[in-house]
Protein backbone atom coordinates (compact mmCIF):
# COMPACT_ATOMS: atom_id res chain seq x y z
CA UNK A 1 0.00 0.00 0.00
CA UNK A 2 0.89 3.48 -0.91
CA UNK A 3 0.40 7.23 0.29
CA UNK A 4 0.52 9.46 -3.02
CA UNK A 5 0.74 13.24 -1.03
CA UNK A 6 -0.07 16.83 -2.65
CA UNK A 7 -2.21 15.74 -5.76
CA UNK A 8 -5.43 16.65 -7.59
CA UNK A 9 -7.67 15.06 -5.24
CA UNK A 10 -11.04 15.01 -7.71
CA UNK A 11 -8.61 14.52 -10.80
CA UNK A 12 -6.96 11.74 -9.24
CA UNK A 13 -10.35 9.87 -8.07
CA UNK A 14 -12.04 10.43 -11.28
CA UNK A 15 -9.56 8.69 -13.23
CA UNK A 16 -9.46 5.61 -10.77
CA UNK A 17 -12.79 5.57 -11.14
CA UNK A 18 -13.00 5.43 -14.83
CA UNK A 19 -10.15 2.76 -14.89
CA UNK A 20 -12.77 0.38 -12.34
CA UNK A 21 -16.54 1.68 -12.39
CA UNK A 22 -18.81 0.48 -15.75
CA UNK A 23 -21.98 1.26 -14.48
CA UNK A 24 -23.20 4.43 -12.04
CA UNK A 25 -20.36 6.90 -12.72
CA UNK A 26 -22.61 9.48 -12.16
CA UNK A 27 -22.36 8.63 -8.63
CA UNK A 28 -18.97 10.85 -8.55
CA UNK A 29 -20.46 14.06 -9.26
CA UNK A 30 -21.99 13.71 -5.68
CA UNK A 31 -17.97 12.65 -4.82
CA UNK A 32 -17.37 15.80 -6.53
CA UNK A 33 -19.91 17.84 -4.40
CA UNK A 34 -19.63 16.63 -1.62
CA UNK A 35 -15.45 17.08 -1.56
CA UNK A 36 -15.69 20.50 -2.40
CA UNK A 37 -17.83 21.56 0.43
CA UNK A 38 -15.93 19.36 3.18
CA UNK A 39 -12.39 20.83 1.47
CA UNK A 40 -13.64 24.34 2.61
CA UNK A 41 -15.03 23.19 6.02
CA UNK A 42 -12.61 24.78 9.27
CA UNK A 43 -13.59 21.54 10.87
CA UNK A 44 -10.64 18.41 10.29
CA UNK A 45 -13.10 15.82 10.75
CA UNK A 46 -14.70 17.22 7.81
CA UNK A 47 -11.71 16.33 5.78
CA UNK A 48 -10.87 12.82 5.94
CA UNK A 49 -12.87 10.57 4.01
CA UNK A 50 -13.25 6.64 3.20
CA UNK A 51 -13.74 6.64 -0.87
CA UNK A 52 -15.01 3.50 -2.01
CA UNK A 53 -14.76 2.44 -5.84
CA UNK A 54 -16.91 -0.29 -7.26
CA UNK A 55 -17.96 -2.03 -10.53
CA UNK A 56 -21.07 -0.39 -10.55
CA UNK A 57 -20.45 3.12 -8.55
CA UNK A 58 -18.84 4.98 -5.76
CA UNK A 59 -19.05 6.41 -2.32
CA UNK A 60 -17.36 8.77 -0.08
CA UNK A 61 -18.45 8.30 3.72
CA UNK A 62 -16.76 10.47 6.86
CA UNK A 63 -14.27 8.34 8.33
CA UNK A 64 -14.89 9.72 11.62
CA UNK A 65 -19.07 8.29 11.20
CA UNK A 66 -17.11 5.22 9.24
CA UNK A 67 -15.85 4.46 12.85
CA UNK A 68 -18.90 4.64 15.14
CA UNK A 69 -20.55 1.23 14.62
CA UNK A 70 -23.86 1.14 13.14
CA UNK A 71 -23.76 4.61 11.30
CA UNK A 72 -25.03 4.19 8.08
CA UNK A 73 -21.05 5.02 7.04
CA UNK A 74 -19.83 2.20 8.53
CA UNK A 75 -22.72 -0.34 7.40
CA UNK A 76 -22.31 0.68 3.89
CA UNK A 77 -18.57 0.13 3.98
CA UNK A 78 -18.72 -2.84 5.24
CA UNK A 79 -21.43 -4.30 2.70
CA UNK A 80 -19.55 -4.74 0.16
CA UNK A 81 -17.11 -7.41 2.31
CA UNK A 82 -19.96 -8.96 3.77
CA UNK A 83 -22.74 -9.22 0.62
CA UNK A 84 -21.28 -8.98 -2.62
CA UNK A 85 -18.31 -10.36 -4.01
CA UNK A 86 -17.18 -7.00 -5.82
CA UNK A 87 -13.70 -5.98 -6.19
CA UNK A 88 -13.41 -3.06 -4.24
CA UNK A 89 -10.69 0.01 -4.69
CA UNK A 90 -10.19 1.62 -1.43
CA UNK A 91 -7.94 5.33 -0.42
CA UNK A 92 -8.54 7.64 2.60
CA UNK A 93 -8.60 10.99 1.37
CA UNK A 94 -7.25 13.53 3.20
CA UNK A 95 -8.28 17.17 2.16
CA UNK A 96 -5.86 20.23 2.44
CA UNK A 97 -7.85 22.83 0.70
CA UNK A 98 -8.46 24.47 -2.55
CA UNK A 99 -5.86 25.95 -4.82
CA UNK A 100 -6.81 28.14 -7.42
CA UNK A 101 -9.68 25.62 -8.35
CA UNK A 102 -8.24 22.59 -7.49
CA UNK A 103 -8.99 20.33 -4.67
CA UNK A 104 -5.72 19.26 -2.95
CA UNK A 105 -5.00 16.72 -0.21
CA UNK A 106 -3.28 13.45 -0.06
CA UNK A 107 -4.69 10.17 -0.73
CA UNK A 108 -3.62 6.45 1.38
CA UNK A 109 -4.28 3.41 -0.69
CA UNK A 110 -5.89 1.07 1.07
CA UNK A 111 -6.66 -3.38 1.26
CA UNK A 112 -10.72 -2.78 1.50
CA UNK A 113 -10.85 -6.18 2.77
CA UNK A 114 -7.96 -5.93 5.59
CA UNK A 115 -9.63 -2.25 6.13
CA UNK A 116 -12.81 -3.82 6.30
CA UNK A 117 -11.66 -6.79 9.41
CA UNK A 118 -10.01 -3.42 10.72
CA UNK A 119 -13.29 -1.38 10.99
CA UNK A 120 -15.06 -4.25 12.30
CA UNK A 121 -12.68 -4.57 14.72
CA UNK A 122 -11.72 -0.96 15.84
CA UNK A 123 -15.24 1.04 15.60
CA UNK A 124 -16.57 2.57 18.66
CA UNK A 125 -19.72 1.90 20.67
CA UNK A 126 -22.59 4.80 19.38
CA UNK A 127 -23.82 7.13 21.62
CA UNK A 128 -26.63 9.88 20.94
CA UNK A 129 -27.61 11.55 17.56
CA UNK A 130 -27.04 15.06 17.23
CA UNK A 131 -29.84 17.06 15.59
CA UNK A 132 -28.81 20.46 13.90
CA UNK A 133 -30.94 22.83 13.39
CA UNK A 134 -30.47 26.44 11.84
CA UNK A 135 -30.66 27.96 15.40
CA UNK A 136 -28.95 25.16 17.22
CA UNK A 137 -28.71 21.72 18.19
CA UNK A 138 -29.95 18.96 20.60
CA UNK A 139 -29.58 15.31 21.02
CA UNK A 140 -32.11 12.04 21.09
CA UNK A 141 -31.54 8.43 21.52
CA UNK A 142 -29.78 6.71 18.69
CA UNK A 143 -32.52 4.13 17.95
CA UNK A 144 -35.01 6.72 17.59
CA UNK A 145 -36.14 7.78 14.02
CA UNK A 146 -35.20 10.93 12.24
CA UNK A 147 -37.54 13.65 11.55
CA UNK A 148 -37.25 16.69 8.84
CA UNK A 149 -39.71 18.19 11.17
CA UNK A 150 -39.28 22.04 11.87
CA UNK A 151 -38.51 22.57 16.05
CA UNK A 152 -40.63 25.23 17.49
CA UNK A 153 -37.31 26.50 19.22
CA UNK A 154 -34.40 25.75 16.97
CA UNK A 155 -36.33 26.25 13.55
CA UNK A 156 -35.10 24.66 10.74
CA UNK A 157 -33.69 21.01 10.50
CA UNK A 158 -30.50 21.38 8.88
CA UNK A 159 -28.95 17.72 9.15
CA UNK A 160 -27.77 15.10 11.87
CA UNK A 161 -24.36 13.61 13.64
CA UNK A 162 -24.08 10.20 15.08
CA UNK A 163 -22.21 10.75 18.38
CA UNK A 164 -20.02 7.89 19.91
CA UNK A 165 -21.00 6.77 23.55
CA UNK A 166 -17.07 7.57 24.51
CA UNK A 167 -15.90 10.78 22.40
CA UNK A 168 -11.97 9.90 23.66
CA UNK A 169 -12.40 6.42 22.56
CA UNK A 170 -13.11 7.76 19.07
CA UNK A 171 -10.56 10.53 19.05
CA UNK A 172 -8.05 7.66 19.70
CA UNK A 173 -9.19 5.17 16.90
CA UNK A 174 -8.65 8.42 14.21
CA UNK A 175 -5.59 9.53 15.89
CA UNK A 176 -3.98 5.98 15.08
CA UNK A 177 -5.39 5.77 12.16
CA UNK A 178 -2.99 8.73 10.94
CA UNK A 179 -0.03 7.32 12.35
CA UNK A 180 -0.69 4.28 10.35
CA UNK A 181 -1.29 6.12 7.13
CA UNK A 182 1.87 8.09 7.27
CA UNK A 183 4.20 5.24 7.58
CA UNK A 184 3.09 4.13 4.23
CA UNK A 185 5.64 4.43 1.49
CA UNK A 186 5.09 7.36 -1.03
CA UNK A 187 4.16 6.75 -4.69
CA UNK A 188 3.53 7.94 -7.72
CA UNK A 189 0.11 8.79 -8.23
CA UNK A 190 0.62 8.37 -12.11
CA UNK A 191 2.63 5.21 -12.21
CA UNK A 192 -0.19 3.85 -10.14
CA UNK A 193 -3.49 4.86 -12.03
CA UNK A 194 -1.38 3.12 -14.71
CA UNK A 195 -1.00 0.01 -13.52
CA UNK A 196 -4.94 0.49 -12.76
CA UNK A 197 -5.41 0.71 -15.96
CA UNK A 198 -3.49 -1.63 -17.16
CA UNK A 199 -5.31 -3.62 -14.61
CA UNK A 200 -8.42 -3.30 -15.95
CA UNK A 201 -7.60 -3.86 -19.63
CA UNK A 202 -7.49 -7.70 -18.85
CA UNK A 203 -10.11 -9.74 -19.41
CA UNK A 204 -13.38 -9.14 -17.50
CA UNK A 205 -16.59 -11.39 -17.54
CA UNK A 206 -19.25 -10.79 -20.15
CA UNK A 207 -21.57 -7.56 -20.34
CA UNK A 208 -24.58 -9.99 -19.27
CA UNK A 209 -22.95 -12.05 -16.45
CA UNK A 210 -21.99 -8.45 -15.05
CA UNK A 211 -24.86 -6.60 -15.41
CA UNK A 212 -26.82 -9.09 -13.64
CA UNK A 213 -24.89 -8.73 -11.12
CA UNK A 214 -24.62 -5.08 -11.10
CA UNK A 215 -28.29 -5.25 -11.00
CA UNK A 216 -28.45 -7.53 -7.69
CA UNK A 217 -25.81 -5.79 -5.88
CA UNK A 218 -27.45 -2.82 -6.37
CA UNK A 219 -31.24 -4.11 -5.53
CA UNK A 220 -29.18 -5.05 -1.76
CA UNK A 221 -26.77 -2.78 -1.12
CA UNK A 222 -27.75 -0.04 1.26
CA UNK A 223 -29.91 2.53 1.34
CA UNK A 224 -30.09 6.12 2.65
CA UNK A 225 -30.90 6.28 6.39
CA UNK A 226 -33.78 8.86 7.12
CA UNK A 227 -33.64 10.18 3.03
CA UNK A 228 -30.34 11.37 4.29
CA UNK A 229 -27.70 12.22 1.96
CA UNK A 230 -24.29 11.76 2.10
CA UNK A 231 -22.63 14.65 3.41
CA UNK A 232 -24.56 14.21 5.94
CA UNK A 233 -27.50 16.66 5.67
CA UNK A 234 -31.17 15.59 4.54
CA UNK A 235 -32.96 15.62 1.18
CA UNK A 236 -36.40 16.58 0.99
Amino acid sequence: MQKFENVDILKSLKVIMQTHTEHFQSDFDIDIKTLKQAAKSPNLEDKKYLWICRPAGTWRLRERDTFIKGSWEHNTFCFYAEQTRDKILAYAVELMGIEKGRVTGNLYELDYQKHYEHVKDASVTPGATKLIYENGERTQEADRRITVDTDPDLGKFLSFEEQPKDPAALQNVLRDEKHSRERLKSGDIKAHIETLSSKGREKKPSLRAQLAQDKKNVNAAPKKQAAKNKNKGLEV
